[in-house]
């Protein structure tokens, strides 16, 4: 096995764009947080790891804040399906999220003074003057509804909620080195069916994995991935 050339690489995020599994960071179900990417390879085998943290709009409660971790490579041993879709968050003792049933509007408990993150205690701020410097606009005056709180979690607590090495090596080789990381680049837009392969970001990225030469990545596109560009998500 041998690493493809660079269209070889970028035909398969296309076809996967295509598919609707490469990511749409305003996909009209998820309020988009977050994202990661990862990039693994050695001189053979190359994946790529795209996580977007979001929270899913059919759900009320603290299981709606979704870590959706997509694969893609040459050597992959598990593909993108449900498990996919990870959930970390869990309630402290007290539900931490309530619905105004007059409006079907969850938003958070009054009384929730915490919640859990893989076993760790985060706390809960209902302080507005904190999600304004996050850049969150809360929409209502007397609540705070779950993609607003999780919006203001992030990039602090972010590391919590990403995958682990352990947990992904059942869809990428344990024994594949990470070999590049980013948080924010510029993604694709894909409602405008715009093309991975057709941004300067991923043909650099493409040129990387191919060569392993990281100074090959210098794209001049500005980065995009930050929610505040992506409002359309969990719209509908």
């Amino acid at each position: 096995m041998t690493i493809e050339d660079r269209q070889e690489i970028l035909r398969q995020l296309d076809v996967e764009a295509e598919s609707y599994v490469f990511p749409m960071l305003d996909n009209g179900y998820y309020y988009h947080a977050d994202q990661k990417m990862t990039i693994f390879r050695d001189d053979k085998r190359w994946a790529i790891l795209l996580e977007v943290l979001a929270f899913f709009n059919h759900e009320s409660g603290l299981d709606g804040i979704t870590t959706i971790a997509n694969v893609f490579g040459n050597c992959l041993t598990g593909w993108n399906d449900n498990n996919n879709f990870n959930y970390f968050a869990s309630d402290n003792g007290i539900e931490t999220f309530l619905t105004d049933d007059t409006i079907y509007l969850p938003y958070l408990n009054p009384e929730a003074k915490n919640i859990l993150v893989r076993g760790q205690e985060i706390p809960i701020i209902f302080d507005r003057q904190y999600y304004k410097s996050k850049k969150v606009e809360l929409e209502y005056e007397d609540k705070i509804t779950p993609w607003e709180f999780l919006r203001g979690l992030i990039p602090d607590k972010s590391n919590l909620f990403w995958v682990t090495r352990e947990e992904i090596s059942t869809k990428i080789p344990k024994d594949l080195p990470i070999f590049m990381t980013l948080d924010n680049w510029h993604h694709p837009n894909l409602v405008e069916d715009e093309k991975p392969s057709e941004t300067e970001t991923f043909q650099q990225l493409a040129d990387v994995i191919m060569t392993g030469d990281k100074n090959l990545y210098n794209t001049a596109e500005i980065t995009n991935t930050h929610w505040t560009n992506w409002l359309e998500g969990g719209t509908l």
